[in-house]
């Protein structure tokens, strides 16, 4: 039995469509799982109303590989590769959003007690992301990942923001950004943190405990513990609590 295609080999001609398919939606080369997931998603995916909630809720703990007790999934949510995403209790995960784990490795899995704001994307490409527990994430928020995106608990991210987890070499400038390898050294976001609307995390950034991002602030660098920064590129404009140097 053959593997599914790797993601660089999508696209070059050489893997056809059904492959394709498989590989970016269904993550399974399984008949069945594609049957399964074809009929969920078609018929409940934009089912609207209580009876929508109710039914997307009981039925795609079928296809996902795992949901908990008193979440609910919205109209409209597009799930791709459904047995690398894994839901805990009492999460929402509002109309639009967008989950996609297309990859060999990836992973999302979301802890309890998260509102996940309308028209929000979370994407991983051979990569994994980690939500803790009682997170709040805005509408049109974006988590792009090509490596690690990991958020503690009781985290607050306002509308949307943009967790930007990789990138590409740029060592070569006769070639092309988007055909040099990729990169991704991750993001962090430690418990209590509260990223403002609008806000850009870069690559390789650790935002620290309880730690308060300005709405619009683009952060390249670390983000020490209990401080507020602000600006592009952000800078700490307050230190909301002194702490002991290591």
């Amino acid at each position: 039995m053959n593997d599914l295609p790797l993601i660089e080999e999508l696209g070059s001609g050489h893997v056809s469509a059904y492959w394709q398919y498989l590989n970016m939606f269904v993550g399974s080369q399984s008949l069945a799982e594609l049957l399964r997931y074809e009929a969920l998603t078609a018929t409940l995916g934009p089912m609207p109303g209580a009876l929508g909630y109710f039914l997307r809720t009981k039925c795609y703990r079928w296809i996902l590989a795992g949901i908990g007790t008193g979440s609910v999934v919205g109209r409209g949510v597009v799930i791709r590769c459904p047995k690398r995403i894994s839901i805990g209790n009492g999460v929402m995960i509002d109309d639009g959003v967008v989950l996609d784990a297309k990859g060999t490795t990836s992973q999302i899995k979301l802890g309890n007690q998260i509102l996940l704001g309308a028209h929000s994307i979370i994407s991983c490409n051979e990569a994994q992301v980690r939500i803790g527990n009682f997170v709040s994430i805005g509408p049109f928020s974006v988590f792009a990942c090509k490596s690690e995106i990991e958020i503690g608990s009781e985290v607050s991210i306002g509308s949307g923001a943009k967790l930007m987890a990789g990138g590409h070499v740029t060592d070569d400038p006769e070639v092309a950004v988007i055909r040099q390898p990729r990169s991704g050294k991750g993001i962090k976001i430690e418990n209590g943190a509260w990223i403002g609307t609008g806000a850009i995390i870069l690559d390789g950034v650790t935002v620290g405990l309880h730690s308060i991002v300005g709405a619009g602030a683009v952060v390249s660098k670390d983000v020490p513990p209990w401080t507020v920064v602000l600006g592009n590129p952000a800078r700490v404009v307050q230190r909301r609590k002194e702490v002991a140097q290591v």
